[in-house]
């Protein structure tokens, strides 16, 4: 069994094991005033952890649940073991399993799985972007006013101050056919890559939000960076993914 497939496997199983915990009942904490973390992501996480050591033995481990800030030495795992955790609680079926390897210099594989739909999107370094064992592509719309967007809010917004531009939101609302908010931003990356959305920006966005979906997008033949514009890389902190004809008119609108 090769890598990816190695991963892809492991995300089938953390799945399974978050849809048993939320038929079994979770146990729900608040992180901030926002941001929720379940008996579910700890238990997912705990088995993509040891898992994921027995692929690449030498790899460190970056996941939600057990980060401490800092950037392990390369190359390392990023693992979000419940993409859409307030989804997940209140039973909006929007939620996912990402996983990617950084190899030190690039995303080398990556995996998303929506366990509510059994959808596995799958993507290896020079190997294209697969959903289920499909290829997929992305799309190659030009005009904006063809174009379904999506996006993420923050959870660090308040009452008196949002965290986002509205700006940006202002931009593409009168712009494009249509924007949506799915509250899994692995799932969104994972939509642009098979051609459901044409593209995706969030600004405040962490490294296992992105990296799955950023080889998935990049494999599909779309474009990625960063949101403040530029190469993307683990340590941005926000992105900018959609089929490559639009992609200039997407960083322009958001810059």
């Amino acid at each position: 069994m090769n890598t990816i497939d190695e991963i892809i496997q492991a995300a089938h199983i953390a799945g399974s094991i978050l849809l048993t915990a939320a038929a079994e009942g979770i146990e729900v904490k608040k992180k901030n005033n926002h941001e929720l973390v379940t008996s579910g992501d700890l238990l997912s996480e705990k088995y993509l952890k040891s898992r994921l050591k027995e692929i690449k033995p030498e790899a460190g481990f970056l996941g939600e649940e057990s980060w401490n800030g800092d950037f392990p030495d390369p190359p390392f795992w990023i693992v979000d073991p419940l993409d859409g955790t307030n989804n997940y609680v209140h039973r909006y079926p929007v939620w996912s399993v990402s996983i990617a390897y950084w190899n030190g210099s690039e995303i080398e594989n990556g995996c998303v799985y929506d366990p509510n739909r059994k959808e596995t999107f799958s993507a290896s370094k020079g190997s294209g972007t697969w959903l289920n064992g499909i290829q997929v592509f992305s799309t190659g719309k030009e005009s904006l006013s063809d174009c379904l967007f999506a996006t993420g809010f923050p959870y660090h917004r308040k009452k008196d101050s949002l965290g986002l531009d509205l700006e940006v939101l202002r931009y593409f609302l009168g712009r494009v056919q249509g924007i949506r908010r799915g509250g899994s931003a692995a799932i969104d990356l994972a939509y642009v890559a098979c051609g459901r959305l044409d593209g995706f920006w969030e600004e405040h966005l962490k490294p296992w939000d992105m990296a799955a979906g950023y080889l998935l997008v990049k494999e599909s033949g779309g474009n990625v960076s960063a949101y403040e514009g530029g190469k993307w890389f683990p340590a941005s902190e926000g992105i900018v993914a959609s089929g490559k004809p639009v992609h200039n008119r997407m960083l322009r609108g958001i810059r």
